[in-house]
């Protein structure tokens, strides 16, 4: 291929030099790739002078030809980028759900998908989610549960928290963990520390029935870095179910009540206008609501579940 491009481009400008130049190569080069050529096919492609080039009868015969076959190459490179392009999928969500949620589950979500689908995960700011324009990316992970129509979107979690910390922790703090929530006051709360559609502690409180004990709160402003927090032993922090899996599978985070506290507020998987005309947006939307169980669904105020 750079021998051909070489010729090209040097019978074109009939000139070495000037081929050199739009290949960014050096003029030695060009003179290679051409002889090598020549020694290829066992013919000579160009009159050689001191002051210039041109095509020999049988360069004149090839250089159409040649033409032709770059040309058409170029075609389909632009065709086949086109068609990955249309099998490529991008799902934008926040750092959270991404690193927490999403990531775990890649591997079984492409494998769903198929080698021929290119998935692509979009990590934002949470509040960049609702900024995205609708022909950015093809789905978008969020808590607007208004967003997209039912047919649409899918349910992936509902929003269910129970107080988690470190198995360090716990054992540290044993003796105040074994009383009375109201009592925990002298732990350290990790928190986030600006305000987003996440359930909080006072509402974990609050809907758990226990008197709130006046708690030393620790702001953090991601949840990944809380939760991070509380496997080094920093404090409790809440779980949320599907986010906190598998730091409790592997033992790294463990419940400190029995339980969680769910409420009537989901994250969803929604197909924006770009996605929703795409075959392989919806695949990847139905595979994702297929890689979860959301559980019962609490009605009204928030409730505790097993």
């Amino acid at each position: 291929m750079s021998a051909l491009r070489a010729f090209e481009a040097a019978a074109r400008h009939e000139s070495f030099t000037a081929a050199a130049d739009e290949l960014g190569i050096q003029q030695p080069a060009v003179s290679r790739l051409i002889a090598e050529l020549e020694h290829e096919i066992r013919v000579r492609l160009f009159e050689r002078s001191r002051r210039s080039v041109i095509l020999s009868p049988a360069g004149e015969i090839f250089h159409p030809a040649v033409k032709g076959g770059l040309d058409r190459i170029a075609t389909g490179a632009v065709s086949a980028a086109s068609a990955a392009e249309d099998r490529q999928v991008i799902v934008a969500c926040g750092r959270a759900t991404s690193h927490l949620f999403l990531m775990p589950r890649f591997g079984a979500l492409r494998r769903t998908l198929g080698d021929d689908c290119d998935l692509q995960i979009l990590t934002v700011d949470f509040d960049v989610l609702g900024r995205l324009g609708e022909n950015e990316v093809d789905l978008v992970l969020g808590y607007d549960q208004t967003a997209g129509a039912p047919e649409n979107r899918v349910e992936l979690f509902a929003q269910a928290i129970t107080p988690v910390c470190s198995p360090d922790f716990a054992g540290t703090h044993a003796e105040i963990l074994a009383r009375p929530v109201e009592e925990w006051g002298a732990l350290p709360f990790l928190r986030l520390a600006r305000s987003s559609s996440w359930a909080t502690w006072h509402e974990w409180f609050d809907f758990s029935g226990y008197p709130l004990p006046r708690p030393r709160y620790v702001g953090i402003e991601d949840y990944v870095y809380l939760i991070e927090a509380a496997v080094a032993g920093e404090g409790l922090a809440l779980g949320w179910r599907h986010l906190v899996d598998r730091y409790l599978d592997d033992g790294s985070l463990v419940a400190v009540t029995d339980g969680y506290i769910e409420f009537d507020r989901s994250c969803f998987a929604r197909l924006t206008e770009r996605g929703r005309q795409r075959p392989d947006a919806r695949r990847c939307l139905d595979a994702l609501g297929a890689l979860v169980n959301p559980g019962a669904r609490a009605s009204g105020r928030a409730r505790e579940t097993c």
